[in-house]
């Protein structure tokens, strides 16, 4: 096997690894509403400092444009230009948290976001194209950079903005100077983490030559075709035969497939050897397929208990928890199991089906959302074990759903229909916000975590409309007699 894809996979779990640094939001969240509340504003509270990590998700919505960027100037230079966004918003936090909480709004929730939009989707299309044939697998594997990021970085920024482990005041919020007075230094230290990873991993970044991609032209005939024959193509059986002489010439179908011989015969009898084509649905035409729309649901339905989950986790442990480095402990035991789970799932989801890889981890997160009050009642290690729980089946959006993506669409334009997909779930985040904050004040933890569960039993009703069937990948054999087999 050759070293050069393997390097370059390395190199795109780098840059997740860096840009996973925006994910342990949860751990310094106590020290971020400490800090306002103590040095800029006396009334900030932690519902109003969830805002930041609102601003982050809203703005991952962008993620389509990230895409687009990368199709125009390439995808090496639109990452390159979003890492140094991306660094140039969590440095410039140093600045602007010690002004309002608008201003650091603006540079940690969508400045730095920005920049990894532009670096989002990229390197799991490339490692994707390394590695045709494990696509679960490679796509869990280097998303799983972004998880491993909490491992570490959450005992480090725990070390070094408390390291003499102090416990928040009654009312959650930290009132110790020596806390409050290492909050912005920490964002210039996060940057410099950030910066050298991202530099490692671009420089480890090589994507397949153009001649030797796996994406294939398909002439417009036999797409307008595919088109008008979809829906009967796939509800019929897998033995159906398609006259493809009526609808396109043996010269055109021999562009559209690869490998073909240049003095083959359409008189010959033989099979035609290499009768494996890909179709790419292009973003318009995936609007008009209901697997999008349902990608889109169960997407909103496992990132809405992510996020939630990752802003409050730390917040809700304090409540009957009183030992802050043990909450980021838990954080980062969970990111570990987290990436984990990237790369178990992708590797399930490569033996079995995205449908009912995706159905087992919604039923395994809703019973979990809907049991975690329980965790109070036992402790640490019950806490912990659910955190952990929930971490392993959050992987369904960042693994399962790209992978869906490439097999019902076609691997061209993955991102551009990842980042349309995505946007359902980010966009809305705003409105979840203001009615979580609502649900919180007035009724409760418990009723929150019960809406959450909701949210997740919705995404499994969804799954069970999910078609098993694969629409763009058939396999054409020509008979050369005028006739021709699809296969789903």
């Amino acid at each position: 096997m050759e070293v050069r894809p393997l390097v370059t996979v390395a190199g795109c779990f780098l840059i997740y690894l860096a840009l996973g640094t925006i994910l342990t939001f949860g751990n310094i969240t106590p020290y971020i509403t400490s800090y306002l509340k103590q040095r800029v504003k006396k009334d900030t509270t932690y519902e109003e400092t969830s805002w930041i990590f609102c601003a982050f998700i809203s703005t991952c919505s962008l993620f389509y444009f990230g895409g687009k960027l990368g199709c125009l100037i390439g995808r090496r230079w639109s990452m390159i230009i979003g890492s140094c966004i991306f660094c140039f918003g969590i440095a410039a936090t140093y600045w602007s948290i010690q002004h309002s909480l608008v201003t650091t709004i603006i540079t940690y929730g969508v400045i730095s976001t920005l920049g990894l939009v532009c670096c989002y989707s990229h390197p799991v299309v490339t490692a994707v194209e390394l590695f045709p044939n494990k696509k679960g697998f490679v796509t869990g594997l280097v998303a799983s950079g972004l998880a491993v990021t909490p491992l570490f970085m959450n005992s480090v920024q725990t070390f070094f903005v408390n390291p003499n482990n102090l416990q928040p005041a009654s009312d959650g919020y930290f009132y110790n100077d020596e806390i409050i007075e290492s909050v912005p230094a920490l964002f210039l230290i996060m940057a410099s983490f950030t910066g050298c990873i991202l530099l490692i991993g671009l420089l480890m970044y090589k994507e397949l030559p153009q001649e030797f991609k796996q994406e294939e032209t398909v002439s417009t005939e036999l797409t307008h075709m595919c088109k008008t024959s979809r829906h009967s193509y796939i509800k019929e059986s897998s033995t159906k035969t398609l006259d493809y002489r009526t609808t396109i010439n043996n010269e055109k179908l021999s562009t559209s497939l690869e490998e073909t011989p240049a003095n083959a015969n359409a008189d010959e009898q033989e099979p035609y050897r290499n009768n494996e084509a890909e179709l790419h649905v292009s973003p318009t035409e995936a609007l008009k397929m209901k697997e999008f729309y349902l990608l889109s649901i169960v997407c909103i339905s496992s990132y809405y208990p992510y996020m939630f989950l990752n802003v409050f986790y730390k917040t809700y442990g304090q409540t009957f928890i009183e030992d802050d480095t043990f909450l980021s402990i838990v954080g980062s035991v969970a990111g570990a199991v987290h990436a984990l789970s990237r790369v178990t799932v992708g590797l399930i989801q490569d033996q079995i089906s995205y449908k009912f890889t995706s159905l087992l981890l919604l039923g395994i997160q809703t019973v979990l959302l809907f049991t975690i009050v329980a965790t109070s009642l036992d402790g640490k290690v019950m806490y912990m074990i659910w955190i952990c729980g929930l971490s392993f089946t959050f992987s369904l959006d960042f693994v399962c759903v790209p992978a869906a993506v490439v097999e019902v669409f076609g691997s061209k334009y993955t991102s551009e229909i990842f980042g349309m997909v995505i946007f359902t779930s980010t966009a809305s985040f705003f409105l979840w916000s203001l009615a979580i904050h609502r649900i919180i004040s007035s009724l409760g933890w418990f009723a929150t975590f019960c809406v959450s569960a909701t949210v997740s039993f919705t995404g499994i009703l969804v799954t069970i409309f999910f078609p098993e069937t694969q629409r763009t990948e058939p396999l054409i054999s020509r008979n050369f007699d005028g006739n021709s087999e699809g296969t789903t």
